[in-house]
């Protein structure tokens, strides 16, 4: 062990040991000789000891907080100023200055080592940190949880309200079950991850008192929904009541041009490869072969919702796919900028993006002609080949380093001045986001099955994609009601939504029996 490191180990025992159960850390910190540390740091005159600024930066430490104004509103707050020995909070320029250039990374891991000794030794002796305080952060917590949990309720029930009749299933008049039992248990195997037989039996577990319909029944009810463009349909039409519910209750989509991005979202296939609706691939997670959806999202923070879906047949075309569906996104948002992947680098693609007036940003394959191009600029970090020809399609060809020094080429109809095409890499960065959404869509909200039915497969992604809409819908609707603005990242967990939703209440006729 570091030698200073020990010395105040053993200063932090003798301090906690003759403390009350509790004390504050500004005094743990008054109390502690940092001398041997200070001694080695060379400083010229300054309204601020050496001392002072040290243990300003272990108390930001040792009470988790991440920003200055939060550090300079928890001192103010609290009275703390005199005991670190200042006589005034410095600015945040003196902080960081100070910390820039007159501590080296070896000091700096001594004092965030310090930082966690304090911690440690205090809960090894049982001693509570500025008890006052959290008690007080403890209380606003419970009741700020408690509001959270009507606000969520409320938001639950009205979405589930507005959308579950959209769902039309043949249900019979005399049938043991409704369309909202059955929806209900639908949304809970599918926050499973589960099938539908095991699914029906846990959810019997949890509901005792409820009739729940076995595997097979359930999936009957499911299996006559309707012809595939019968469910693009119902789940269109959905889309539009949460968008219009945005707009209208919290003027989210309306006027400000919005990014988005295309992507082919695959599902892996097990079965038979002559079934329909079934393209080979690239092999990954045990098969060659999965069905397609083109899906168009919103990457823009707190607002990521899937915009579309569109079901890719072996024999359709991806730039008409891609244009249908353009024509009903246009319908829905303002388009700032469409960010795409390799795939979608082709003339036809391009041809239907600019026939759609749709800025667009997308990396190009290096074949012969961009390795030709990248050759020529290996002096220089980037580049502009303006009317770059992909196949008479004329686009803007830029070759940018990234920050490894690696260069990669970005094709575009916006004009970028060469000095700032590095922005390309944060602009097209913000496509990634929609790889969160996958991966909840594939852990959280996407029910399990073998059958080869289609339909079946469809409603079920298209019921995932829908889960996922009112997931990013109901966070909005609880940030804006706590805190007045949409949050930048979720306050409510994708898990947790989907055990409100088949939980709560409604008070509406149920539409289907």
């Amino acid at each position: 062990m570091n030698p200073t490191i020990e010395r105040i180990e053993n200063e932090l025992n003798k301090i906690f040991v003759s403390s009350e159960k509790w004390v504050k850390v500004s005094s743990v910190l008054y109390w502690l000789d940092l001398s041997q540390i200070t001694s080695s740091i060379n400083q010229r005159e300054s309204a601020y000891s050496i001392d002072s600024m040290l243990k300003l930066h272990i108390y930001k430490k040792v009470k988790g907080i991440t920003t200055y104004p939060r550090l300079v509103e928890e001192l103010t707050k609290n009275n703390n100023i005199n005991q670190l020995g200042l006589s005034e909070i410095p600015t945040k320029q003196n902080f960081n200055h100070f910390f820039r250039t007159k501590i080296d990374k070896q000091t700096l891991n001594i004092l965030d080592t310090i930082a966690e000794k304090i911690l440690s030794i205090a809960t090894k002796n049982r001693c509570i940190l500025d008890i006052e305080i959290v008690k007080k952060n403890v209380r606003e917590y419970k009741n700020k949880s408690r509001e959270e949990r009507k606000v969520l309720n409320e938001a639950t029930k009205l979405l589930k309200k507005l959308i579950y009749p959209q769902i039309q299933l043949k249900i019979g008049n005399n049938s043991r079950f409704t369309t909202k039992d059955l929806l209900d248990i639908l949304v809970h195997v599918a926050q499973t991850h589960d099938f539908a037989n095991n699914g029906c039996k846990t959810f019997k577990d949890l509901y005792e008192d409820k009739d729940v319909p076995d595997g097979d029944t359930f999936l009957y009810h499911f299996k006559k929904i309707g012809s595939r463009s019968e469910l693009t349909t119902i789940f269109g039409s959905i889309t539009d009541v949460i968008f219009n519910f945005a707009r209208k209750n919290y003027n989210l989509l309306n006027r400000r041009k919005l990014d988005i991005a295309y992507d082919v979202h695959k599902i892996p296939f097990y079965g038979n490869k002559n079934s329909e609706y079934i393209k080979g691939g690239k092999h990954e997670r045990g098969t060659s072969y999965f069905y397609h959806f083109l899906t168009c999202d919103i990457v823009v923070t707190g607002k990521r919702f899937t915009i579309d879906v569109v079901p890719i047949h072996p024999l359709q075309s991806m730039e008409n796919l891609l244009d249908i569906s353009l024509q009903k996104v246009k319908k829905k948002i303002h388009i700032d900028r469409a960010f795409l992947d390799r795939g979608f680098a082709n003339s036809k693609c391009i041809e239907v993006l600019k026939k759609n007036r749709i800025n667009f940003i997308m990396p190009m394959p290096k074949n012969e002609r961009i390795k030709q191009w990248m050759d020529k600029s290996e002096e220089c970090k980037a580049r502009l080949v303006k009317n770059f020809e992909i196949n008479k399609q004329l686009v803007n060809l830029y070759l940018v380093d990234d920050e490894e020094g690696i260069k990669r080429s970005f094709i575009t109809n916006l004009n970028v001045p060469v000095l700032l095409s590095h922005y390309f890499y944060r602009w097209y960065g913000k496509r990634w986001g929609i790889e969160t959404g996958y991966r909840l869509k594939a852990q959280d909200f996407k029910p399990r099955t073998t059958s080869k039915n289609y339909t079946l497969r469809l409603f079920y992604f298209l019921f995932t994609v829908m889960l996922y809409n009112l997931w990013v819908l109901t966070n909005i609707i609880v940030g804006v009601k706590l805190y007045g603005k949409v949050p930048e990242t979720p306050l409510i967990t994708a898990k947790r939504f989907s055990i409100i939703l088949y939980k709560v209440q409604l008070e509406f006729l149920d539409p289907g029996g």
